[in-house]
């Protein structure tokens, strides 16, 4: 008897100490990955370009099947043309208050990311040429200010000079 709890004893050692380590491995792991969380709330997500409003002449200009999108997560805003027009555009983005800060724009001619992807200055022969690629998007300059007007779950306005631009959450 003293002999059949040995054995009894030694296999349950053994079994606690497998989970012990597969615990401890899983929990190494999951220490080693570093999980970045956004803190921008509604700004977060895929915003259609819905319209643009003219403040001087109090005209609107419906964009809605103009296939204008701008993708935003954690600190990179990609924004795209689903239609094909041009490729698309990322930035990164700094996002206090009530403003909004595009800045460090780089091209994807493709539209698909990778080996396509450089500068935007670098991707076009002139400052003139990369403004011109930026205007498809509501963006005038590639270090574009915006004052937010109105963020929320569904609803996205941004403010340039005499113009709105007016997003739904896709």
């Amino acid at each position: 008897m003293i002999q059949r709890e040995t054995v009894f004893h030694k296999d349950s050692m053994k079994k606690g100490m497998k989970y012990f380590l597969l615990a401890l491995f899983i929990g190494l792991g999951l220490a080693a990955c570093e999980i970045r969380t956004s803190d921008n709330g509604d700004f977060d997500g895929l915003w259609q370009l819905a319209s643009i409003d003219s403040l001087a002449n109090g005209r609107s200009v419906d964009m809605r099947s103009s296939g204008e999108f701008w993708a935003v997560q954690v600190h990179l805003m990609e924004v795209r043309n689903t239609k094909g027009k041009h490729g698309s555009v990322l930035f990164r983005f700094d996002l206090t208050g009530d403003s909004l800060k595009l800045r460090s724009p780089y091209y994807d001619e493709s539209g698909e990311g990778g080996a396509n992807v450089q500068e935007l200055q670098q991707a076009t022969e002139s400052h003139a040429a990369a403004v011109k690629k930026l205007k498809g998007y509501g963006i005038d300059h590639p270090a574009q200010a915006y004052r937010l007007i109105t963020l929320d779950s569904d609803e996205m306005i941004l403010k340039k000079e005499d113009v709105h631009l007016c997003f739904r959450k896709y």
